[in-house]
């Protein structure tokens, strides 16, 4: 955590991003759940999630099927890395030691890798963005900060 940041924290915050950021992820460490039956709660509704991310797909798809030149993949990293940075609330023009703390809170190894999830997101959240009553995310769906 980065000092300025480590005394501006209430002491529980900053112990659980400590905990988080220095967690390791790896299949020998038996603390973590290794399945959705045994992170019961921790992971909100499991069907809701999977009806956004197949939203987000299906985006995707009929995206490139009107023009095979737009697809995530053609887009550009900077661009999306402003859609976790907005969403997250960190301030505009934040360093990168600021931007991989915000990733690794977030469970993500750092902030490219962040910005590589959002990529499969981007297009329905900027049609969410440009037309709040498009439907490519189900009412219901869990908006989970981490995206």
């Amino acid at each position: 955590m980065a000092v300025r940041k480590a005394s501006e924290a209430k002491p529980e915050e900053a112990l659980v991003r400590v905990v988080v950021r220095s967690a390791r992820l790896d299949g020998a460490w038996t603390v973590w759940p290794a399945t959705v039956a045994e992170a019961d709660d921790l992971l909100g509704s499991v069907p809701l999630a999977a009806d956004a991310v197949t939203a987000a797909f299906a985006r995707n798809a009929e995206i490139e099927a009107a023009d095979p030149h737009h697809t995530p993949a053609h887009l550009n990293a900077d661009r999306i890395a402003s859609h976790p940075t907005q969403r997250w609330g960190l301030p505009e023009g934040c360093d990168r030691a600021v931007l991989d703390a915000a990733a690794r809170d977030r469970a993500f190894r750092d902030f490219a890798g962040a910005v590589e999830v959002a990529r499969a997101f981007y297009l329905s959240a900027r049609a969410m963005d440009t037309d709040p009553s498009a439907t490519f995310v189900p009412s219901s769906a869990r908006q989970s900060p981490r995206t």
